[in-house]
């Protein structure tokens, strides 16, 4: 199942610099002071007197001449699936944030009943009670469970459903959702979204990983074993669900089309509704689900929606409950029994090339810190954010602006009149920077019990889901709260929102490598300044460019100059085609699209800003290669390609650089024969 706003989640993060889990240390990469004189390559030999060897790799990957001396010493953590500076950043916030949760483990005796302290210290503890959480079994899930199982009737099934839906805000074969209304943003609409389709369509679809699919059914089988099905029927059960994913994922949208409001955006009346699902299994769906009385809703995958409601007939009943079962015990099996969790595990090792699992009390730890995310985030920001940095951000941000709009105005392809829209979408652009103004609460109202009270892990965690579920149905019948954020403070990534038309940088980027004050500025141009630009550059891509300087989707550009941008976008999806991804594999233009359109264009940005200095542009484009310096294992990889919006780290290194005119200013010793060198009427660019 999914939860209620993974859609609204979805366009932040497909819009962002990274991806939701590419994850959060400070790291000693190459000091940009130590630059003064010359600058300096990885092994801290002066550029100038490189070896040949090292000539040779510069010329030829950019990317590893950077960071093959980072990369040669770090190795991927056994419970991990890649290093990366984010990991580093990700796991620093977790060690500052675990300290905090000790802390109120500690004094627990001294907490305040519904405190967040005594929350946190409880949630904690109870995530540490095996034994208790063994007893609990599927605890206040199954009643959830029983009532899909019980179920007589496509119409009771739709029923149960919309229930679930309604109480906890998860689903399963359709999925409502409140979010900004993409022709108004000022206000919400329900959409109505698409199955659960497990580890997604491309991978579903993906004929070299027939291996992975046999373990991900193995997963299932196990799993349904635990909802109380005999061996037997478990692995028919497993295979049914498999094969029913599968023939959902034919018809759903790849993720190339996905955040097109175009192709996404269709509103439908209730009338319409029962049209598309004609048999009265929507109506009772939506009654149950609290949702009978609206009479806008925005299907989202239409087609997928088509293919559901094939499968809605009375034959079909076993195979609709066994799924939505799965799904709901796939969400909440980090909440469950030891063995339940430990097969979810196993199945998150086998997909990412894990080696270890994490400890019990790291799981329970993160898992506290991550259910009360915005309550740690709070805590994060008084020990690792300072107000000096946050004006230093701003002032960068506003420098990027200022060069976007000259960047705009100058553009031979664009007319007068959609340069001005362009130009007032810029100025109409909101800052997000560290943290919110507002602090949410949606657990207040939230009862977290310890063991010595009988509470439970998975109790706890349903209450707490409960409590956010209800404030979400307040908050849906108001006008939309434009100081929200869509992620928490301590999170390493940073966001557009196009419904919002605001970019959003948590404190946790705000770190070295990629922001450190006391680092040259073109250093730091290289590092957040591409964090920035690449965000703001979002407002301008294939799917941002549809929305205007409201934030709703409105086309604003002329015909023509919209036909020259799909023409140009077009080019950058070929030149991506070309590109390696992993052993053979190659990038999917048309699925990173948005991200590429947004390395580019930051790129061209910042450059711009650094001058002619050929010493500035090698510290911006080392900083630049040095953020993205990583390591993933093979199956981590394969997967990235599959499900990830955004380039490989190697790519969007090379690639980028590649296409830039400033990078041959930099490096002259890159010649037509080398594989760093692209000709110019073949390097892409948009804006």
């Amino acid at each position: 199942m999914k939860r209620k706003f993974s859609l609204f989640l979805a366009l932040f993060l497909v819009l962002s610099f990274i991806l939701n889990g590419c994850s959060r240390k400070k790291e000693t990469a190459p000091e940009p002071e130590q630059t003064a004189a010359q600058p300096v390559n990885v092994s801290g030999k002066a550029e100038s007197a490189q070896s040949e060897e090292e000539r040779k790799l510069l010329v030829s990957d950019y990317y590893d001449y950077v960071n093959q001396k980072v990369l040669s010493e770090k190795e991927i953590p056994k419970d991990s699936n890649q290093w990366s500076y984010f990991y580093d950043l990700d796991k620093e916030a977790y060690e500052i944030l675990n300290e905090v949760l000790k802390g109120a483990v500690n004094d627990r005796a001294n907490a305040k009943t519904g405190s967040i302290q005594q929350k946190i210290g409880d949630l904690y503890l109870t995530a540490m009670d095996m034994d208790g959480r063994e007893k609990a079994g599927l605890g206040t899930l199954k009643p959830y469970i029983d009532s899909i199982k019980g179920a007589c009737s496509v119409a009771e099934y739709m029923k149960a459903l919309g229930t679930i839906y309604s109480d906890i805000g998860f689903g399963s074969l359709i999925l409502p959702q409140w979010t900004e209304d993409m022709k108004d943003s000022t206000r919400y609409a329900l959409y109505l979204n698409g199955a659960d389709l497990g580890p997604g369509k491309e991978t579903l679809e993906d004929e070299t990983l027939s291996a992975l699919l046999e373990n991900y059914q193995t997963y299932i089988d196990k799993t349904m074993e635990y909802s109380g099905l005999t061996q037997e029927e478990a692995k028919k059960a497993g295979a049914d669900i498999l094969t029913f994913q599968k023939d959902l994922a034919k018809s759903a949208l790849s993720l190339s089309r996905q955040n097109d409001p175009g192709i996404i955006y269709n509103p439908y009346t209730s009338d319409q509704l029962k049209e598309l699902f004609p048999d009265e299994a929507m109506e009772g769906f939506l009654k149950a689900a609290g949702l009978k009385d609206s009479d806008h809703f925005v299907v989202t995958d239409v087609e997928q929606m088509k293919k559901i409601n094939e499968y809605l007939k009375e034959d079909n009943l076993p195979l609709l409950k066994n799924y939505a079962v799965f799904c709901l015990l796939n969400d909440f099996a980090g909440y469950l029994t030891p063995e339940i969790r430990d097969n979810r595990m196993e199945w998150n090792k086998i997909q990412n090339g894990i080696k270890e699992n994490k400890t019990d009390d790291k799981l329970a730890s993160e898992m506290t810190q991550d259910m009360l995310g915005f309550e740690f985030g709070r805590l994060y920001v008084e020990k690792s954010f300072s107000q000096e940095d946050k004006e230093s951000i701003r002032d960068m941000v506003e420098q990027i602006l200022e060069v976007y709009k000259k960047q705009i105005m100058a553009l031979d392809w664009m007319g007068e009149d959609t340069k001005a829209a362009a130009i007032k979408k810029l100025d109409h652009m909101t800052l997000k920077i560290g943290y919110p103004d507002q602090w949410p609460n949606d657990y207040e109202k939230a009862q977290v019990l310890s063991t010595e009270k009988g509470g439970n892990l998975i109790s706890n965690v349903l209450s707490l889901v409960k409590a956010k579920n209800d404030v979400q149905k307040e908050k849906v019948r108001k006008p939309v709260d434009k100081g929200e954020w869509g992620m928490t403070p301590q999170t390493v990534n940073a966001y557009y929102n196009p419904t919002g038309n605001e970019i959003v940088f948590p404190a946790a980027i705000l770190q070295p490598p990629f922001y450190d004050p006391k680092a040259k500025f073109a250093s730091n141009l290289g590092g957040i300044g591409m964090v920035i630009a690449h965000e703001i550059s979002h407002a301008f891509d294939s799917s941002g460019s549809q929305y205007d300087e409201n934030g709703n989707y409105h086309v604003w550009w002329t015909d023509k100059d919209r036909a020259k941008f799909k023409e140009l976008a077009s080019q950058v999806e070929a030149y991506y085609d070309n590109q390696e991804g992993f052993e053979g594999r190659h990038v999917s233009g048309a699925q990173t699209l948005n991200e590429n359109i947004a390395d580019l264009g930051a790129l061209s940005s910042i450059t711009k800003i650094a001058g002619n200095d050929m010493e500035d542009f090698r510290l911006l484009f080392r900083q630049y290669a040095t953020i993205w310096a990583s390591k993933y294992t093979k199956e981590a990889m394969i997967k990235r390609l599959n499900t990830d919006v955004h380039s490989p780290a190697k790519v969007r290194v090379n690639a980028v650089l590649s296409a830039t005119d400033e990078f041959y200013e930099a490096y002259p010793e890159i010649k037509e024969t080398d594989a760093m060198y692209v000709p110019p009427d073949k390097r892409v660019k948009i804006w």
